[in-house]
């Protein structure tokens, strides 16, 4: 296959296309290239956009070519680059070498541009977040400059609301005085334009002081694209200011060369524009615009109405959709199980809307723990359930357990899962040949995987065993153990479990997962480390779906800011076992209304467990319905528009099916159509779709105490879950200690291997001790 890469590397000729290539292969610094950007941060900027302009230089000339290749098959030729040291790759014939370094070099630009483009934006939004948190810290201590000046004006508020008609003389002054008043209202006009012009201001400090010159030096390595006509005049701002950084003076020469009209957001324009008085023209505040245009630019970053060139997942967005979707629509929709004709679609929703509505409306009156209150709006007030009761002889089984097995080593978990599953299949060698004996290989195999699992690390493990040095493991670590080989692993072992469940015992077969996430600390200069304002502490997310008996069934890494909706949808399409996934059980952060759309359009229910219930509304399908359902009035909101469905229901299909052939990750889409995006036409008909799904589940939420029990239940199972992570990933107290993302995920795939091993051996045992006390019963 190589030499099959290696031949569209030629000209006519037989000679390379371009022999500058093969010179910058040549003369390349691998060990430069091969050290992550995320791990450099904001220390060395430069060095990692040196990195991606040394990368470009060669993967410019073969991207046309490459991009008609699969990812997977480059990113084979990637991996096999990363796990071998320059030595190594010098070692191989020379179309084997350029070939594959030309890949490496293709996806490496890719990654060293998106997570540049993720630092750029995770500056831009630190400025503000750092700005409000400043600000409300000098707030509470400039309370005391009139003292209890929130008491006056409460004061203020509810005499005037009170005695609206009253004279000011005899019914204010007598609980607040005039000189009271006088200091009050001084004070406040010396602050001016209150909160949001103390964050701006605090902004400028933040962005001349430190992050301008970081943020510039990221501009100037994007090639930025759009395919919205809306957005080329902010990317013509963009480059104005390129062409301008270097002036010194506070205002812009010449403001009418500024472009201000479609680029400076309406909250901006106060600060931007400083309008003069008489024949005095305007003046542009130089720092003013390039915030506010960077500011900007995140938003349109995020929902990709810009685009970068030569990035993956902040590509081209006509390239998140199948290719061939308009030439065989037929198998797009044929695979997700969804009719042609959108009307088709449409009416069997209308008809469940209404079903759900009116069966709600008629039994609400004799629901004891369902209210829908007037107040505030309306609101929906719902009564807890009592307390379930203990299984019977739970307590005397784990008692019996314990003193069976009391205690069990974790690698011999892992090791007898191993020589009955035989997991340890799945690993091969990303080079070309297996030189290492099979035996041996499965030992130092596992081994590695209980080091990095449980995160005591490869040199304390070969400390342990005389017969597996540090740089025996760490060989096994860089040339058989992968992300993608630690999944199809984890697969083996979760299938199993399902093979062997028996339903006497645990149920029928689970259809469900509980989604949710859990926060691991982890070395501060990884660009996936963030400040978790719940955890309070530094650190990275691992995203959980676990079935209801405890087995997880998918882990993935993830930031602290970045979506759970995108994160639960990915688990569910991409856990890669036998489960027939049906039901995705999720807290508040793990839906949203765009989210409840594709879990339809995808055949599942999104069942989650919502914080901020008494604020929801219900929608209904027409005007004309409006006042069938009298006991649901205060919360019904507004009716469906069917319309905008209909009219863009083949363009949502083309996204969803993106999603289910793997074209595009959740995490993007989910991005895309947020309300950075709110004029989007897919963007609204999701929502549309999503309000009536959404409805039709708090339908079924209110109307049945057995499916909020099963939620809860199902939640309760992976809040478990975190607490025993914990325990398993127990080395460095709990702390991932790399700045590698690569490395971080491979330790939280490592740790869900362990998990779902300890579930299988537990599975056999429970099985077996309950089999042999039935029989002698």
């Amino acid at each position: 296959m190589t030499i099959n890469v290696f031949d569209s590397l030629l000209d006519s000729d037989g000679d390379v296309i371009d022999d500058e290539v093969i010179n910058d292969v040549k003369d390349i610094k691998l060990r430069h290239l091969k050290k992550d950007v995320a791990g450099a941060k904001l220390k060395n900027v430069n060095c990692a956009v040196d990195k991606l302009n040394c990368i470009r230089q060669i993967s410019l000339p073969i991207r046309g070519i490459f991009d008609t290749f699969s990812r997977k098959l480059l990113q084979k030729y990637y991996m096999r680059i990363m796990a071998e040291l320059p030595s190594n790759i010098n070692d191989h014939e020379p179309e084997i070498r350029y070939a594959t370094m030309a890949a490496f070099c293709y996806i490496r630009s890719q990654l060293i541009t998106d997570d540049l483009a993720d630092m750029l934006i995770q500056l831009i939004h630190k400025m503000k977040t750092t700005s409000e948190s400043s600000l409300t810290k000098q707030i509470l201590a400039e309370v005391k400059c009139v003292n209890g000046k929130f008491d006056i004006l409460y004061t203020l508020s509810s005499t005037a609301a009170a005695k609206p008609g009253g004279v000011i003389q005899q019914e204010i002054y007598p609980k607040v005085s005039q000189e009271t008043l006088q200091d009050l209202a001084t004070e406040l006009h010396n602050k001016g334009k209150w909160y949001q012009t103390k964050v701006k201001t605090k902004m400028r400090s933040l962005y001349s002081h430190a992050h301008r010159k970081v943020l510039l030096i990221l501009l100037d390595a994007f090639v930025l694209r759009t395919n919205n006509p809306e957005c080329k005049p902010l990317l013509n701002a963009i480059e104005f200011i390129k062409e301008q950084k270097n002036i010194d003076e506070k205002y812009y020469p010449d403001s009418e060369l500024v472009l201000i009209k479609g680029v400076i957001p309406n909250e901006w324009a106060p600060m931007v524009v400083e309008e003069k008085s008489g024949n005095a023209d305007s003046k542009i505040d130089r720092m003013n615009y390039e915030m506010a245009v960077l500011e900007e630019l995140r938003k349109q970053l995020r929902c990709k109405s810009i685009w970068i060139e030569g990035a993956y997942r902040f590509r081209n967005p006509d390239e998140d959709t199948p290719k061939d979707f308009d030439t065989r629509p037929e198998y797009y929709f044929n695979m997700l199980n969804l009719p042609l004709d959108a009307n088709d679609y449409i009416d069997p929703l209308k008809e469940m809307l209404d079903v759900q509505l009116q069966q709600l409306n008629d039994t609400i009156p004799s629901n004891s723990k369902v209210k829908i209150l007037e107040q505030d709006g309306g609101k929906i007030k719902l009564s807890p359930s009592e307390p379930q009761t203990e299984p019977f002889q739970l307590k005397s089984l784990q008692r019996e357990i314990n003193r069976r097995w009391s205690t069990i080593n974790l690698i011999d978990i892992l090791k007898e899962a191993d020589l009955r599953i035989g997991f340890t299949k799945q690993f091969h060698t990303v080079g070309s040949r297996e030189a290492i004996n099979r035996d041996e290989l499965q030992k130092r195999l596992l081994l590695c995987l209980y080091a990095i699992g449980s995160n005591t690390g490869l040199k304390r493990i070969s400390a342990a065993n005389a017969d597996a040095s540090d740089a025996d493991l760490r060989y096994i670590k860089r040339r058989f153990i992968q992300i993608p080989t630690v999944r199809a692993a984890i697969a083996d072992v979760v299938n199993e479990i399902i093979a062997i469940r028996d339903p006497r015992i645990w149920g029928e077969a689970t259809i469900g997962v509980a989604c949710d996430s859990t926060q691991v600390s982890s070395w501060d200069q990884n660009l996936m480390t963030e400040w978790h304002t719940r955890y309070r502490g530094r650190g990275v997310m691992i995203y959980w779906h676990v079935d209801r008996n405890s087995a997880c069934i998918y882990s993935q890494l993830k930031t602290c800011s970045s979506s759970e909706v995108g994160a639960m949808i990915q688990g569910v399409l991409r856990h890669s076992t036998q489960m027939d996934l049906k039901k995705s059980y999720a807290d508040t952060h793990g839906q949203s209304t765009v989210g409840f759309g594709f879990s339809h359009l995808l055949h599942f229910d999104l069942l989650p467990r919502l914080k901020n219930l008494n604020k929801q509304k219900l929608y209904f399908s027409s005007d004309k319905y409006k006042n069938k359902y009298p006991n649901l009035t205060p919360v019904l909101k507004d009716s469906i528009d069917w319309d905008v469905i209909k009219d863009n229901y083949n363009e949502v299909v083309r996204y969803v099916a993106a999603l289910k052939t793997g074209t595009a990750d959740a995490d993007v889409l989910i991005k895309r159509f947020s309300k950075d995006n709110y004029n989007h036409p897919v963007y609204k008909a999701l929502i549309e779709i999503g309000r009536v799904i959404k409805t039709i589940f708090l339908c079924r939420y209110l109307s049945s105490e057995e499916l909020r029990i099963e939620i809860h239940e199902s939640l309760n199972v992976v809040e478990r879950l975190n607490g025993i992570m914990g325990f398993i990933f127990y080395g460095k107290l709990g702390e991932i200690s790399t700045n590698k993302k690569d490395d971080q995920e491979l330790a939280v795939v490592s740790l869900h291997l362990l998990q779902v091993c300890m579930v299988y051996i537990n599975t056999l045992i429970i099985q077996g001790f309950c089999g042999r006390t039935s029989k002698s019963a």
